[in-house]
C-alpha cells in the first residue's frame, strides 16, 4: 500500500532534479557556443589575420599606379629632341572600372573634357579586363583637374593623376626619325615578355620604338588612404618609379631644323610651278664615322599629337594623305638613283681599265649603237671623263656600260652596298635593288639586253636605292673607300649620367677601288661644282671647297631630282643627300636644300648665329620625379 504522504516529496525531488539538468544543459550549450566562437575568432585573428587585414585595407587603401618618365633624347650638342613634362590626366582607377557609372556623371565628364560619351563608354568597355587604371584623357589642364577634384560628389568614379607627357620641342622636325609614343595595348609586351600595365606609354615608331627598352622606365605605385566617400586622406610610400635612360643622338638639331625649313620652302616654290611634287627626303652624314647629322622626310608629322592624344580626324588625315607622311622616305622609299649612280659606273670602268681619265669620246647627242640620248638632246662633242662627270653626259656613260657589261657593273654596285640594307639603327629600312641579268630572269623570266645595260649605267633600269644608301656610297668616295654603318645613337646613359652603352663607328666593308681611282672620281666631282658643271651655278663661289653630283631619274614618266655633295673637298666632314619626288632636275629642285644644309653646318650666311629652338618647358632631369594623384 502506497504511502500517500510520501508522494509529494517524491514529486518535489523529481521536479528539482529535472530543473538542475536543464540548467546543466544550458551551461553546456553556452560553453560550446563560446568555444566555437573562440575557435572562430582564433582562426580569423591568428591563422588568417593577415588575409582579413589586407581585405580591410583594400577598402581603405588604393594602389595608384605611377607612370615612369621616359628617358630624354638629346642631340649631339645637348639640345632636347624628345623630353617630358608633367601633365594632368583623368583616370578611372582599377578598382572602379567595374562600377556602374551613371549617365549623369558621364555626361558631366563628357562636357568637361570635350569627349563624346560614346567614346568614353567604349574606352571603358574595351579595357575592363586590363590591369591598371584607365586614362580617359591626357593633358587636360589645371581648370579641368581642379573641377574634378573640388566636385568629388559629381565625379565619384574618376580621379586626377599627374603623369609625364612626352614632348617634342622641334614639333614636326624629324617626326619619322624620332617616332612617337602611345598607350600599350593588351597584346603589347615588355622586353621580358610580360604584358604592360594599362596606361603604360611605349614607343610606337622611329627611335622611340627601336630603343624603347632603354627609354621606358619602371612604373611604380603610391598607397593612398581614402575615406568612405573615396576622398584621399593620407599618402604612403609605395613602389618607387625608375625613369628611363637618357639617349645621346648623333643628330644636330640646328642642321635638322635648317633641312626641314629648306625643304618646306622649296616644296612651296615647286608647288607654284608643278603639281607633281609629292615628297622629299634629305640626310646628312659624317663620312668619317657614319654618324647621321640630320634626316628629313617630307611631308612629316608632329609627334606631339600622339602623346597628347591624337583625334580620330587627325589620324584619318595622316593615314589617308596620298603623300604618306608616316613613311620615312630616307630609309624606306626606293628610287632610281639617276646620274648620281655614275660614280659607281666610273669606279667599275676605271678599275676594269676599260677607259682612262684622259680618253676622249665623241658625243653627238646620242650613242652610235643604240640611239639613246642625253637629257634635252644636248651634244658635247669630244669629252673626257672629267668633262662627262661635270656635265653629267649620258652618252659617255652609256659607252662605259657597253664596255663593262652588266655583270661587272652590278658587282661594283653591290660592293658599294646597293641592294642591301645599311644596318642603321631605325626600323623599316628597305634594301633596294641592283639591276642585273639574274634579277630580270628571276622576276620577269626574260633575257637581258644591251639597252638595259645602258640604262643601268646611268642609274635607271631596275636599280632602286634609298637616299641613305647613296649617302653611304658618297661617304665611301669621300673618305677613301670605307663603308660605315650609319647610326643615330651615340650613347645611352646610366641614371647618374655615366655611359651605360657607347656606340662607336663601325666599318662594314671597303670598296674595291684603288686610292688613285677614288681620287680621280673625287676630282671629277669637284668639277661638277665649278663653272660649266651642273652644280656650278650655285656652288662655284661657295666659301667652302665642295664636291658633288646632280641627278635626275624618271619614275612613271616624271622626274625625281637628286643632289649630293660633300665638303670640305680636301678633308670631308659632311655628306648631304637630297631627293625630291616628281620635281624635275635635281640641280634645280634639290640643290638649294643642299646649300642651306651646308650653310647650317658651316655656319655660313644667315645660319652664322643660328641655334635650335628647344625652349619648351620640360623636365630634363626626371630622376626622383614621379606622377600621382592630386
Amino acid at each position: 500500500m502506497v504511502n500517500k504522504d510520501k508522494i509529494p516529496a517524491f514529486l518535489e525531488r523529481f521536479k528539482k532534479k529535472k530543473e538542475e539538468s536543464r540548467y546543466t544543459n544550458i551551461m553546456y550549450a553556452i560553453v560550446c557556443v563560446l568555444c566555437v566562437l573562440g575557435a572562430r575568432l582564433f582562426w580569423m585573428q591568428i591563422i588568417e589575420g593577415s588575409y582579413y587585414k589586407s581585405e580591410a585595407d583594400g577598402n581603405r587603401i588604393r594602389h595608384l599606379p605611377v607612370q615612369a618618365a621616359r628617358g630624354v633624347m638629346f642631340d649631339r650638342n645637348g639640345q632636347i629632341m624628345a623630353g617630358s613634362r608633367s601633365a594632368y590626366s583623368v583616370v578611372l582607377p582599377d578598382d572602379f572600372k567595374k562600377n556602374k557609372i551613371s549617365d549623369a556623371e558621364l555626361n558631366r565628364l563628357s562636357q568637361l573634357i570635350q569627349m563624346p560619351v560614346a567614346d568614353i563608354k567604349q574606352k571603358i568597355e574595351d579595357n575592363k579586363k586590363a590591369f591598371g587604371g584607365l586614362v580617359i584623357a591626357n593633358d587636360v589642364g589645371i581648370d579641368v583637374a581642379t573641377q574634378i577634384e573640388e566636385r568629388r560628389d559629381d565625379y565619384p568614379n574618376f580621379i586626377i593623376e599627374v603623369r609625364p607627357l612626352r614632348v617634342y620641342p622641334l614639333n614636326d622636325a624629324g617626326g619619322q626619325i624620332l617616332g612617337y609614343v602611345g598607350e600599350a595595348g593588351p597584346n603589347d609586351k615588355d622586353a621580358e615578355g610580360n604584358p604592360y600595365q594599362l596606361g603604360t606609354i611605349i614607343g610606337r615608331a622611329g627611335l622611340e620604338a627601336e630603343f624603347n627598352p632603354y627609354l621606358e622606365g619602371k612604373n611604380g605605385n603610391k598607397l593612398v588612404e581614402v575615406d568612405a566617400s573615396g576622398r584621399p586622406v593620407k599618402t604612403f610610400d609605395g613602389i618607387p618609379v625608375s625613369q628611363g635612360h637618357n639617349i645621346r643622338l648623333t643628330l644636330d638639331s640646328r642642321i635638322q631644323r635648317a633641312a626641314e625649313d629648306a625643304i618646306k620652302e622649296q616644296m612651296a616654290k615647286l608647288g607654284s610651278t608643278s603639281s607633281f611634287a609629292t615628297g622629299a627626303s634629305a640626310v646628312a652624314m659624317d663620312p668619317q664615322t657614319g654618324a647621321i647629322l640630320a634626316m628629313v622626310s617630307w611631308p612629316s608629322y608632329d609627334s606631339n599629337h600622339f602623346s597628347q592624344g591624337i583625334t580620330a580626324a587627325e589620324w584619318k588625315d595622316l593615314i589617308n594623305n596620298p603623300n604618306h607622311p608616316m613613311q620615312n622616305r630616307t630609309i624606306s622609299s626606293v628610287y632610281p638613283p639617276g646620274s648620281t649612280f655614275k660614280v659607281i659606273t666610273a669606279s667599275a670602268a676605271l678599275e676594269s681599265h676599260v677607259t682612262t681619265p684622259g680618253e676622249r669620246i665623241f658625243d653627238s647627242g646620242k650613242h652610235w649603237l643604240i640611239p639613246k640620248r642625253n637629257a634635252q638632246g644636248e651634244a658635247f662633242g669630244w669629252i673626257n671623263f672629267y668633262d662627262a662627270m661635270a656635265k653629267s653626259d649620258n652618252v659617255y656613260f652609256y659607252e662605259m656600260g657597253r664596255r663593262l657589261g652588266i655583270d661587272r657593273l652590278s658587282a661594283m654596285a653591290r660592293a658599294y652596298g646597293i641592294g642591301r640594307k645599311t644596318g642603321i639603327d631605325l626600323p623599316g629600312e628597305a634594301a633596294g635593288n641592283m639591276a642585273s641579268a639574274e634579277y630580270k630572269k628571276k622576276v620577269f623570266h626574260e633575257s637581258w639586253y644591251l639597252g638595259e645595260t645602258f640604262d643601268a649605267a646611268i642609274g635607271q633600269s631596275y636599280t632602286l636605292v634609298t637616299p641613305l644608301q647613296m649617302a653611304v656610297v658618297y661617304s665611301a668616295i669621300a673618305n677613301g673607300g670605307y663603308l660605315y654603318r650609319p647610326y643615330m645613337v651615340s650613347r645611352i646613359d646610366n641614371f647618374d649620367g655615366t655611359p651605360l652603352k657607347i656606340y662607336s663607328p663601325q666599318v662594314v666593308g671597303t670598296v674595291p677601288v684603288s686610292k688613285t681611282n677614288l681620287e680621280i672620281i673625287r676630282r671629277s666631282l669637284r668639277g661638277v661644282m665649278q663653272p660649266g658643271g651642273t652644280g656650278g651655278f650655285m656652288f662655284s663661289n661657295y666659301p667652302i671647297p665642295i664636291a658633288g653630283k646632280s641627278g635626275t631619274a624618271q619614275t612613271h614618266g616624271v622626274d625625281n631630282g637628286w643632289f649630293i655633295a660633300f665638303a670640305p673637298y680636301d678633308k670631308p666632314q659632311i655628306v648631304v643627300v637630297v631627293m625630291f619626288e616628281h620635281s624635275g632636275f635635281g640641280s634645280q629642285s634639290a640643290a638649294p636644300v643642299v646649300k642651306k644644309m651646308m650653310d647650317a653646318y658651316f655656319r655660313v650666311g644667315s645660319y652664322q648665329n643660328a641655334t635650335a629652338d628647344t625652349s619648351a618647358t620640360l623636365d630634363t632631369d626626371t630622376s626622383g620625379k614621379e606622377g600621382g594623384q592630386i
